[in-house]
């Protein structure tokens, strides 16, 4: 990293020539930073943030975050050869599995131009562009009757106070992080107020469109980048051009879009709106062919036909979950209705509560096929999966979370088992639901292998997809003899092979479709 920034502004805008810091070592701060480095040799990026114990984790040989195609970025070299002689029982490479606290093989080389570190302050005065991308989750102190609020920027009020401490000659800012419309105008505003005179900026706006679990996909191969900028003449064009620089390696022209900073701050809060409003839609349908006697997987299929429409976010299963869908949801509501704009506001609290009611849906479902058999308080259900979707281990507002609750809630055991997810953040998040009543929380075990996970039990939940469920993967056939009645297979379509699991012996339940064990189809008279 260039030094001496503090001699004098010239010496400080030739050092940050070619330095970017990202503050935030989350998931898009690291991945975004990594990325950029990997298409820009030339340049120099850091990636920094207070909590030190994640800064050791990127800076060991086991990043802390699971997402395929990371470590080929980060570690261009692969791992030492000579240490690849065992494997786990995942068939898996120790270095990748975070279950296991064993020591990883040996990394040949990182990636050379860029650092993680804890000292915030130190990197952001000797950055000459700065990326804002720390968490903003949803304030809890804005949670008004209907159960919409909108964000908590305390975060986000920190780093722009920290800018404005330590910066010296002239930066570009860029806001990732999810806030609301006109968050750039107050980052400017702020800074000018409060920085001092040998600092100027360029505040733009840069939302992220990244999907958990094909992120460096998404961040390689991206479909638009935008850029936000305030329409006045205070902002540079050099600001503009130098951010774009950033992507012109490798992002076509026509795919970098430029607007105005509330179009930008709106997008990606539109966005995600879309996604969710897809997902509730198909679940709403789900129900609708579990009652008519239809399937929703062929419904998807017809209906994504449609060029007007398309396939993408049509497969009914358990709602959406992750960090980013439900908050931007919530953040639509709020704006909406701190505009004025109630219909607007009650549409999309509309796509929410639709969200809400799938997964308690689903285990009314599960409890009706099991209801004309023997049942007890050792009555037990399986849940296979607890990251919110195949191919990452986050756990934030997965909805196996509210369906561990409802099937307690109706006096069913309760096995979890996730490969991917660490036993202890399982048991914390449980812990977090519950608090003191462990009477509930009794109820639900945590085990380590899938087998352990369906011993006695009476269904099994696939709620993630993972390629380790798979009938190629798992001895189902051994499994269902050592199940109790009625030995049922519950998930989403497409996500298992149903002649394969019946011909194992299992009763098959698909979201969306309805099945023997469930009740007679209502007869709509005309």
């Amino acid at each position: 990293m260039p030094r001496g920034v503090e001699a004098s502004q010239s010496s400080t805008d030739t050092a940050n020539e070619h330095t970017v810091c990202m503050i935030g070592a989350g998931y898009v701060g690291a991945l975004t930073a990594i990325a950029l480095a990997t298409k820009n040799p030339r340049r120099q990026f850091c990636v920094v943030d207070k909590d030190k114990s994640l800064i050791d984790s990127w800076e060991s040989e086991c990043p802390p975050i699971f997402e395929p195609g990371l470590e080929d970025l980060l570690f261009p070299d692969g791992l030492d050869t000579a240490a690849l002689s065992g494997k786990n029982d995942l068939g898996q490479n120790p270095a990748f599995d975070p279950r296991l606290n064993i020591q990883p093989s040996r990394r040949k080389n990182r990636l050379s131009n860029i650092s993680f570190s804890a000292e915030v302050c130190k990197h952001v005065k000797e950055a000459g562009t700065i990326f804002i991308c720390v968490d903003t989750p949803l304030d809890v102190t804005t949670l008004t009757s209907d159960n919409n609020n909108g964000l908590d920027l305390k975060n986000l009020k920190a780093v722009v106070e920290t800018i404005a401490h330590v910066s010296v000659g002239h930066k570009i800012i860029v806001q990732k992080s999810t806030g609301p419309c006109g968050v750039v105008q107050w980052i400017r505003e702020t800074l000018r107020e409060t920085a001092s005179s040998l600092a100027s900026f360029d505040v733009l706006s840069s939302p992220e469109f990244l999907a958990q679990g094909t992120a460096i996909q998404d961040l390689l191969y991206p479909n638009r980048i935008v850029l936000g900028h305030i329409n006045d003449p205070d902002t540079t064009p050099a600001a503009l051009a130098t951010i774009r620089q950033l992507y012109t390696p490798w992002v076509p022209g026509d795919r970098i879009i430029t607007t105005d900073t509330w179009s930008s701050e709106l997008a990606k809060i539109a966005s995600n709106a879309f996604i969710a409003q897809r997902i509730s839609s198909i679940n709403s349908l789900s129900a609708v062919c579990e009652a008519a006697n239809a399937d929703v997987s062929d419904l998807s299929r017809i209906v994504g036909l449609d060029p007007r429409i398309g396939p993408l976010c049509l497969r009914a299963g358990f709602g959406f979950g992750g960090s980013c869908l439900h908050k931007d949801l919530c953040c639509l509501v709020y704006l909406a209705r701190e505009l004025g704009l109630h219909d607007v506001a009650a549409y999309w609290r509309g796509v929410i509560q639709i969200n809400e009611s799938q997964v308690e849906r689903i285990a009314c479902r599960i409890e009706g096929a099991i209801s004309p058999f023997i049942r007890d308080e050792g009555t037990r259900v399986a849940i296979l999966g607890f990251s919110f979707k195949k191919n990452t281990a986050d756990i934030r507002n997965t909805t196996a979370l509210g369906l561990v609750r409802e099937l307690v809630r109706r006096g069913l055991q309760v096995s979890v088992y996730d490969a991917h997810v660490m036993t202890e953040r399982i048991k914390k998040a449980l812990n977090l639901q519950y608090g003191s009543d462990l009477s509930e929380l009794r109820r639900v075990n945590v085990v380590n292998s899938v087998k352990a996970a369906c011993w006695r039990c009476c269904v099994v939940v696939l709620h993630t997809d993972w390629d380790e469920f798979s009938s190629e993967n798992v001895g189902w056939r051994d499994i269902v003899n050592q199940m109790d009645q009625p030995r049922a297979f519950l998930g989403p379509g497409g996500t298992f092979d149903q002649q394969a699991m019946q011909s194992f012996g299992f009763r098959v339940l698909t979201v969306g479709k309805a099945d023997s064990l469930d009740s007679p189809v209502s007869t709509v008279i005309l």
